[in-house]
């Protein structure tokens, strides 16, 4: 029984203000479930901590326990933004989400001890002196325009001169000024053996050198120079390995759909090239758009950054091996787009004025209805509906138009990041002569500079935001033809031009390549490979891969529903090239580039610069292309645009789904997302966007349930489709 469209959206708000007030009354989690690349906030924020004591390498020569207490300034409530509350909330949603999305299977515990050593200067804050002294250490002093010039030179781990508490071996505390300049800081992970080894800063390995024995250990925490978790030990416990639940959820998803399908992502391919063609296409049949121009629209919601970076990070993590996995991962991910877009197909809904209504939304609830089991279904389509909203206005939208107007700015502001690179080394040699007097004055400069950029940029983000929303108005107004059309055009010429950067850098070192694809399958089943072994590269590459192709999420369905077809078989099988070309096709390009340039475990650009994902993939390129960043600018821009068109459709039909398919109705949808494109590129809400992504991985726990009761149905109809096509009964087009 067809539910009445006040009733869900009651429910859709009734959902989002409970989930709203769990987040608000919950208490905090701990930080084990957080996202991947994600890191907890600083240790400067705690409350009390181990102080630093003076330098030295491992152990001090003072052995009295210091002990500091961080005095913290409340926040003014009436300072704080309104964009700052929504991020705030967002920020605890972010946090209980990952605690079950991120929730890590098959992890193992290890013992870790993080070491941190730093020199503390500090002086009374109501005494007679002036100059700031070091604790612990020498008579060494500075004045405060000296500690001034240091903070501006980033020679301290403060940005501004603290205030806080001091006690040494329990005497009286005083009140201090003070800043700190790290020394060392370490992370040690015990190994098989017993011993505590330095955890090196790429590919999860281990120092072979680098080490801490029981002596030194009870030195440093006699020193205070061991960081205390809540309960007052220096020896924590940690979780290593295992995979996020959800991406266990996704793989375990496609390896079932794979063995129960019998491998229709690999003899099917041919026959699905064949539909992408137009063989089969039927103009006279139902459908808004072609075959051609669903998976276009599909794959432009999907090929992008994401494949760009995913590659790189992988690979950084987990070694060349971990991209075989990520391939892996794809080409049973295609088994999971063929599933969920047949039943698109099957269980969609033509309305009178010819447009369709298909997805999660409509298969779930209608296909589990016919087993019996019609409740569950009302239950996960309204579920995947309301994620799949909140995901198209962020993930799908906002950070879109946010990344593409960054990556401009970035271009048209060359020169002057240029000459700020230039100032930053200037001022960290004159902290490193100690020459207070040109810190200041080139710090008054960098400041000048700073000011103009900001201004440019404000300026910049407004019209670049405008003059994308309108361009992505002009093309959803238009409705799901429209975006075909588009998409079918937009999304082969990225491919193509990304793809032709990376064919230019692989022509250049052709003779490498048989080498580096050697590397890549010897290193997946090197049981002492870079990334913590087989077992963490297989974890790494799956990982990337989940989150690359959406294969599982059943977003595509969406679009795929629309297709002009009788057969819904036929639009499965064009759908199971979408994680073969996203992830085989465009990140095999991406990996061959990665190790070619060796950014894969380049020391410099990764540990000194700081580089990763997408920066690091640029980089990579532009060593060898020094005309790469204009195209890469090109690329994020039409990537951004294509995917933001595609998501909107998907929105737009959950959104009819639950409020109904009014002209208000879907205007207002369309309307806000407009204006979310052009928030986007000015606002900064990055738990706001991060909430948001996760409802996109959210949706892949209903959907994937749905798909795995009603794969029997799929599985009849594939047999009997292909016995028709055998027997030649499909009339031909072309």
């Amino acid at each position: 029984m067809k539910r009445p469209a006040n009733l869900k959206s009651a429910l859709f708000w009734m959902l989002l203000l409970t989930f709203g007030l769990w987040t608000l009354t919950s208490p905090a989690q701990n930080n084990s479930a957080l996202p991947p690349n994600e890191t907890p906030a600083s240790e400067n924020s705690d409350n009390k901590a181990g102080s630093p004591g003076p330098a030295s390498e491992k152990s001090p020569p003072a052995l009295v326990p210091v002990v500091i207490e961080f005095e913290q300034d409340e926040e003014d409530d009436s300072e704080v933004s309104f964009d700052e509350r929504i991020n705030q909330w967002a920020a605890k949603a972010v946090e209980h989400l990952a605690n079950v999305l991120f929730k890590k299977v098959g992890a193992s515990e290890r013992k870790q001890i993080i070491y941190r050593n730093a020199e503390l200067f500090y002086r009374q804050s109501e005494g007679l002196t002036s100059d700031f002294q070091i604790l612990g250490g020498d008579d060494q002093s500075l004045t405060e325009q000296d500690i001034e010039a240091g903070l501006k030179a980033g020679r301290f781990n403060e940005t501004k001169i603290a205030s806080g508490t001091l006690s040494i071996g329990g005497a009286e505390a005083m009140k201090i000024e003070y800043v700190t300049r790290l020394v060392k800081k370490e992370t040690y992970i015990q190994d098989e053996a017993g011993v505590f080894r330095a955890k090196l800063p790429m590919l999860e390995q281990l120092s072979e050198t680098d080490t801490l024995s029981g002596s030194e250990i009870d030195a440093a925490l006699h020193a205070g120079l061991l960081t205390l978790d809540d309960d007052g030990n220096h020896i924590q416990v940690i979780e290593e390995g295992g995979m996020p639940f959800v991406v266990v959820w996704l793989a375990c998803g496609a390896v079932f759909f794979t063995i129960f399908m019998k491998g229709v992502n690999f003899w099917g391919v041919r026959h699905a090239i064949e539909v992408v063609r137009g063989k089969f296409d039927n103009p006279d049949e139902e459908g808004e758009v072609t075959h051609m121009q669903a998976l276009a629209s599909a794959l432009s919601a999907t090929v992008g950054l994401g494949n760009i970076a995913g590659v790189t990070i992988a690979m950084t993590m987990g070694g060349p091996g971990a991209f075989f996995w990520m391939m892996m991962c794809g080409l049973f991910g295609m088994t999971s787009k063929f599933v969920e877009c047949t039943l698109g197909q099957k269980y969609r809904r033509i309305k009178e004025d010819g447009s369709v209504l298909g997805g999660p939304m409509a298969y779930l609830p209608q296909g589990l209805q016919e087993l019996g089991v019609g409740p569950l279904g009302v239950i996960l389509g309204f579920l995947f509906t309301c994620m799949c909203i909140m995901g198209s206005f962020g993930g799908g939208n906002m950070f879109q138009s946010n990344q593409a107007g960054q990556q401009m700015l970035t271009m048209f502001q060359a020169e002057d990041r240029a000459e700020m690179a230039n100032l930053n080394a200037q001022i960290k040699q004159a902290g490193a002569d100690n020459n207070t007097e040109q810190i200041l004055e080139l710090d008054s400069q960098r400041e000048a500079l700073k000011a103009e950029m900001d201004d440019f940029g404000d300026t910049f983000k407004m019209g670049f935001g405008l003059i994308m929303a309108t361009l992505v108005a002009i093309v959803i107004i238009g409705g799901i033809k429209s975006i075909g059309k588009v998409a079918e055009r937009i999304v082969p010429a990225m491919c193509l031009i990304y793809i032709i950067a990376c064919l230019w850098v692989i022509l250049m070192n052709l003779t490498e390549i048989p080498s580096l694809i050697s590397m890549i399958f010897t290193e997946a089943f090197n049981p002492e490979a870079f990334g913590g072994g087989l077992v963490g590269v297989l974890v790494i590459g799956v990982q990337r891969a989940a989150f690359s192709n959406e294969a599982g999420v059943g977003s595509a369905a969406i679009v795929h529903s629309a297709a002009k077809t009788d057969e819904p078989i036929r639009e499965g099988f064009v759908a199971l090239l979408e994680p073969f070309i996203d992830t085989i096709v465009v990140c095999s390009m991406t990996a061959l580039v990665i190790l070619i340039t060796g950014a894969w475990n380049n020391t410099d650009w990764i540990v000194e610069q700081g580089l990763a994902g997408t920066s690091l993939t640029s980089e990579a390129f532009e060593s060898v292309l020094p005309w790469f960043p204009y195209i890469l600018t090109l690329a994020v821009v039409l990537f951004a645009f294509s995917t933001m068109i595609s998501w909107s459709y998907y929105g737009e039909r959950c959104w009819e789904n639950l409020f109904g398919g009014s002209k208000f109705s879907v205007y207002t949808y369309k309307a806000i997302f407009i204006v979310a494109v052009f928030m986007g590129a000015n606002i900064s809400l990055g738990a706001v966007l991060d909430f948001s992504d996760m409802m996109i991985l959210c949706m892949a726990f209903p959907n994937v349930l749905g798909l795995v009761l009603l794969s029997p149905k799929v599985r009849r109809d594939l047999a009997d489709y292909w016995r028709r096509y055998k027997a030649g009964e499909f009339k031909t087009y072309k």
